[in-house]
């Protein structure tokens, strides 16, 4: 076995649960700070039969998650995903692309660093910059819990609360709210998400396996939940395709496991005509799970998506 089938091995372990099947290949290990690697993505991928089923794009997150598995696969030591610090998208990804990712690392007090850049054949696909700390070492601090706000519990014009599928396009098995609990359209949303052996990713789940849900799955169903929260606000806008334009400052604070019952927590903090931007975070029960300072998604005409 050469040395790059043996980083490409611990990448896969290290990584526990994935909702990307694809390996990761190793073009150049970890010199001078910075080493590169490459995704194929497969039209078979788990994640297209229910992300936009109409219009099949690779979700940002999962570019998020090719991204931290290459991290993993080219660490200096053992480490794992403290924040997402910043991750911007500047051009799709779609079934039959080859995602090339190049990795500049540094140690920043105490912790790592990693700088990653995205491009496909047609040019630049996203850019990242992601936090570690050492395996096993304390997680980032937490917030105290959220007050009790007062929500109004209503969609505008329609008594009760909507139901998620008539809002988002997202389909088994990448739809990852289960309902919706309050909503203030226009201001503020919660949601409940509950995690399950029963998800798609956890099949291939071997005995002593990490089975800590994948960090970018957890921001994916945050930003559903930032979806319907844009989406119950602006009725018009629905015949268009919510994209994941960037995200700051998403921090990790306790890994989840199925059988936890998530609740996503969200605000509008700025809308820009087509776009929005929020912030907020997900609990499991009074613990805190991650907060989100910044998230921007945009409405596009559905054509955007279709590869040329």
């Amino acid at each position: 076995m050469s040395d790059m089938d043996v980083l490409e091995t611990k990448a896969t372990a290290a990584a526990g649960v994935s909702p990307v099947a694809a390996g990761i290949h190793v073009v150049s290990g970890l010199q001078d700070g910075r080493s590169a690697t490459r995704v194929s993505v497969s039209p078979d991928e788990p994640v297209f039969a229910g992300h936009y089923p109409d219009f099949p794009i690779f979700p940002g997150v999962c570019v998020v998650e090719c991204a931290h598995r290459s991290a993993l696969a080219t660490a200096p030591e053992p480490v794992e995903l403290a924040a997402v610090e910043s991750a911007r998208f500047t051009g799709p990804a779609f079934p039959g692309d080859s995602l090339s990712f190049d990795l500049k690392w540094r140690n920043k007090d105490d912790s790592w660093q990693v700088s990653v850049t995205a491009v496909t054949a047609r040019g630049d696909a996203a850019s990242m910059r992601l936090r570690y700390r050492a395996r096993g070492s304390a997680p980032a601090g937490t917030h105290a819990p959220s007050p009790d706000a007062d929500v109004p519990r209503h969609v505008a014009g329609r008594p009760g609360l909507p139901e998620v599928m008539d809002l988002l396009p997202h389909r088994y098995p990448m739809l990852l709210v289960d309902r919706v609990t309050a909503l203030e359209p226009g201001v503020r949303i919660s949601t409940v998400k509950t995690v399950t052996h029963n998800e798609p990713w956890y099949a291939s789940l071997a005995p002593g396996q990490d089975p800590s849900y994948p960090a970018s799955l957890l921001v994916e169903s945050w930003g559903q939940s930032a979806g319907l929260l844009a989406s119950a606000a602006a009725p018009d806008t629905r015949d268009q395709v919510m994209l994941f334009g960037s995200v700051s400052h998403a921090v990790f604070h306790r890994p989840v496991r199925p059988g936890d019952v998530l609740e996503h927590h969200v605000t509008v903090s700025r809308s820009l005509g087509d776009s929005v931007i929020f912030e907020g975070e997900s609990r499991r029960g009074a613990d805190p799970v991650m907060s989100v300072e910044r998230m921007v998604m945009a409405f596009r005409p559905a054509g955007h998506l279709r590869s040329s």
